[in-house]
């Protein structure tokens, strides 16, 4: 009897172990395979000033939930912005907007390729950078509505992805809140701490990241603008002091929300050739006891927010993958 309960129990365990390899396997592959990037434009290699906006999430105030730039249309007088997120490999204009632009006089083409529909040709201003796009994907049944006299309020008409900086040298200047691109490294760069290999695999940008002896590739995603680092249950648990209160509530993603927990910490971790903070570890509450199991067959080993930066410039050459990270 016992004999056969143990050969049910190893059955039960080698099905499981099959079962979340081939997850992780569909998981590696959906979230790195290579996309195709139709998206161009020509640019000034100006500064563009972003700003953070904040939210009220599950009772707690977040000062930093997003990064969003300001955008400009030539003729309308709308307060137009696009969140800048990284984690995205795709920039997008979202439907809804793109038809209430319509709706309000600009013509706007659309082409379909690879199966998906993207804006022909879109013109408009960052922050004085005067950006001529083509082929911005659209998507569908995302954003909202408005109309001629909604020119007092902000309208979020879509998002700026990681194909944005591909072939780009991009400096993110955290603390006084902007971004300049440009086509080659300017020589100021050469005076700066030594740049560094990332992987950007599938337009993930993997940054090599140091924490407690240990190295581990972190996925930068500059959507999660209120978050250090989020992490597994037993690194979160490791990362931070068991007397501090834990913060709970659920973050938006896109149309789906997730249960985030969350601290407060003073844990040091090196990026580049640079020391910083990650001031706040999260863990995802959902199957938190298959994380241990599932993440070391990942390539994953966090997601890497914007707070160790937030007194930082962060300098992405997609070019030759290299980037270096300089303290104020």
């Amino acid at each position: 009897m016992k004999k056969k309960i143990g050969y049910t129990l190893l059955i039960i365990l080698s099905i499981l172990i099959i079962i979340g390899f081939i997850g992780v396997r569909k998981f590696n592959t959906a979230l790195f395979k290579e996309k195709p990037n139709h998206l161009e434009y020509s640019f000034e290699s100006k500064p563009i000033y972003f700003e953070w906006t904040g939210d009220t999430i599950g009772g707690f105030y977040e000062p930093q939930v997003a990064i969003i730039i300001p955008l400009k249309i030539e003729g309308l007088a709308h307060h137009f912005y696009m969140q800048f997120d990284t984690g995205s490999p795709h920039s997008f204009i979202y439907e809804k907007d793109l038809n209430s632009l319509r709706s309000i006089g600009m013509d706007i083409n659309e082409v379909i390729k690879d199966d998906a529909r993207y804006v022909e040709h879109f013109d408009f201003v960052l922050d004085g950078n005067h950006i001529k796009a083509s082929m911005i994907k659209i998507l569908q049944n995302y954003g909202h509505t408005f109309d001629k006299n909604d020119s007092i309020g902000r309208i979020g008409i879509g998002t700026i992805g990681s194909d944005f900086i591909g072939n780009r040298i991009t400096a993110i200047d955290f603390k006084h809140q902007k971004i300049q691109l440009f086509d080659n490294r300017p020589k100021w760069m050469t005076s700066l701490p030594k740049f560094k290999p990332f992987d950007f695999t599938g337009r993930r940008i993997m940054l090599p990241v140091t924490v407690d002896n240990k190295d581990y590739e972190f996925l930068y995603d500059s959507g999660c603008s209120a978050f250090g680092l989020i992490t597994t249950k037993n690194r979160f648990d490791k990362y931070t002091n068991g007397n501090t209160k834990e913060v709970n509530y659920d973050a938006k993603s896109w149309k789906s929300s997730i249960p985030i927990r969350s601290k407060k910490t003073d844990k040091l971790v090196s990026i580049g050739n640079a020391n910083l903070k990650l001031k706040r570890v999260s863990y995802v509450d959902m199957y938190t006891t298959l994380q241990p199991l599932i993440t070391p067959f990942t390539k994953i080993g966090g997601w890497l927010g914007n707070q160790p930066f937030n007194e930082s410039t962060l300098i992405i050459d997609t070019k030759t993958e290299e980037f270096t990270v300089i303290k104020d």
